[in-house]
This record gives C-alpha cells, sequence and structure tokens, in this order.
C-alpha cells in the first residue's frame, strides 16, 4: 500500500481531534473553546489513560466547569465530584487545585483570553514555555495544547512531534512535519493526522490503518 492510503486511512479511522472528543470547538478560535481545550491538554498530560483524561474534561464541559468564572465559583468538592464521574479519580486532587490555579492565572494574567498570550509571543517556542504558566502545564501539556491549536493558529502550523512521529515511523511515513503536511492535503487533515498518529501510538493503529500499511 502507498504512503497516501495509509494517511488516508488514519484520518478517517482515527482522526477525531482531541479537542472534539472532549466537547470543545476549537476551529472557532474564541477565548472559552481555548481555555477549554488548555484544560484537556492539562488532563491529557497527566500519567493517565488518555481515554479517560478525554472523558473526564468533556464531563467538565457537561456540568458547565469549563470556564474560568465557574471554575473559581465552584467548591473543591465540586470538582472532584465530576471528575470521578469522569473516570479520572487518581489525579483528581492534585487536578482539582490545578484548574482553580489555572483559571485564575488565565483571568488575572490575560483577562482569559489565551490570544493575547500568542500574540504576545515572539515565536512558538516562547509561546509554549508562556503557556508553562498554566498549573499543571509543563513541556508536554504546552506541545499538546499546540498540536491542535496549529488549527487556528498560524505560530505553531506546522507542528509534528512527539509520539505521532514515532508512530509515523512505525508506519513507514516522513517524521518530517512539511512532508506529513504535502500528504495530508491540507491544514485541516494534517491536524487530524496528527491527532491521529498519537492515537495510533498510544492506542495501536486501527485496523484499516493496518490494513492500509
Amino acid at each position: 500500500m502507498s504512503r497516501q492510503e495509509i494517511v488516508d486511512a488514519l484520518i478517517e479511522h482515527q482522526g477525531q481531534l482531541y479537542s472534539e472528543a472532549i466537547g470543545a470547538n476549537f476551529a472557532r478560535d474564541t477565548p472559552q473553546e481555548l481555555f477549554h481545550w488548555l484544560i484537556g491538554a492539562l488532563m491529557l498530560a497527566a500519567r493517565i489513560d488518555s481515554g479517560l483524561a478525554v472523558a473526564a474534561a468533556a464531563k467538565l464541559r457537561e456540568a458547565g466547569l469549563h470556564k474560568i468564572d465557574a471554575i473559581l465559583d465552584a467548591d473543591d468538592a465540586r470538582l472532584i465530584e465530576v471528575l470521578t464521574d469522569g473516570g479520572y479519580a487518581r489525579y483528581r486532587e492534585v487536578t482539582t487545585g490545578y484548574l482553580k490555579e489555572t483559571a485564575a492565572w488565565a483571568r488575572d494574567s490575560f483577562d482569559g483570553d489565551l490570544r493575547v498570550l500568542r500574540d504576545r509571543a515572539e515565536d512558538a517556542d516562547a509561546l509554549l514555555e508562556a503557556l508553562q504558566g498554566a498549573k499543571g502545564i509543563g513541556p508536554i501539556g504546552a506541545a499538546i495544547f499546540a498540536r491542535e491549536a496549529q488549527l487556528v493558529w498560524d505560530i505553531f502550523h506546522p507542528r509534528a512531534d512527539g509520539p505521532a512521529l514515532d508512530a509515523a515511523r512505525d508506519l513507514g511515513l516522513p517524521d518530517d512535519a512539511e512532508a506529513l503536511l504535502k500528504l495530508a492535503g491540507g491544514r485541516e487533515r494534517f491536524v487530524r493526522l496528527m491527532a491521529a498518529l498519537t492515537r495510533a501510538a498510544l492506542d495501536g493503529p486501527a485496523d484499516a490503518v493496518r490494513a492500509a500499511r
């Protein structure tokens, strides 16, 4: 099978964005959706199954606890309850603290609008470092955020790193962002390819991807 067939199978069968899975409409590029993806990236960066992290981040949205003011107004017990319902029991107490501190940081540092942080940054590396001002977001969390932020933020596009490149090599694909962008055939498809390759690395390739390979 050709590289193009592998890419097409990845996008079709494993290309749902993680931001979509938690309920964030990232393509809108609004403060609220960006903040929800930030806390999603925070949760995905923990040493926990990515499926549980996605489920818990989605539960926060269902409960209305994906908004800065709502998080700051909620008591710890309520946040812990929602995280537990989402299966995020192992890190629920520390994550509750991270959510509170990150919400306060976002409100106090740039009035809750991550686009301000983006516009202040000189380059992608500076922006990745600035994102680590969020409690619980380290280099891995910042990279997770950037992976899907590149859908709407030029400063990060095209970006390919981490487990996505490991999966690309395992599947016989190039491990270079520009080459993968060319195979994807467009910006949105490229970002979906990054999500698909990340899933392939973490959960294994889908059957259709294996067949295409």
